[in-house]
């Protein structure tokens, strides 16, 4: 069965969870910023466990590892859909001095590349579970 579209951290949300995250599959987590609102940030299921055998998680952007279970009992609630609606927290720009075309247009490009790292970890981990 394939994922569902979004996870809570319950009991019962966790364990289903669990079970249906795959190595390579796109996970994601809305964050809340006092100063700019809303942004989201990117997981990606590994092929490798932590000690204590749970399934640990890699962001594209930072290298930050985590068990897929802390990540869910942190952050609460999990998408399984990228939140398009909302700027990618890995895919940040600080160039205030662009005009606002320029800005969107930087925000576009920093975007896409973040979503290109987070795709080429997705297929490395898919490709190393599948040998």
């Amino acid at each position: 069965m394939g994922l569902q579209s979004s996870y809570e951290a319950t009991r019962g949300g966790e364990k289903k969870f669990l079970r249906d995250i795959k190595p390579g599959d796109q996970l994601y987590v809305i964050n809340e910023h006092y100063d700019r609102g809303p942004t989201y940030s990117e997981w990606i299921v590994t092929n490798t466990t932590s000690f204590m055998g749970n399934r640990e998680v890699k962001s594209p952007t930072n290298g930050a590892v985590t068990t897929a279970q802390s990540l869910l009992r942190k952050e609460r609630k999990i998408l399984t859909q990228r939140p398009s609606h909302l700027p990618n927290l890995g895919a940040r720009d600080s160039h205030d001095a662009y005009t606002e075309d320029a800005q969107r247009a930087a925000k576009a490009v920093a975007d896409l590349h973040a979503r290109q790292q987070a795709n080429t970890l997705s297929q490395r981990y898919r490709t190393a579970a599948s040998r």
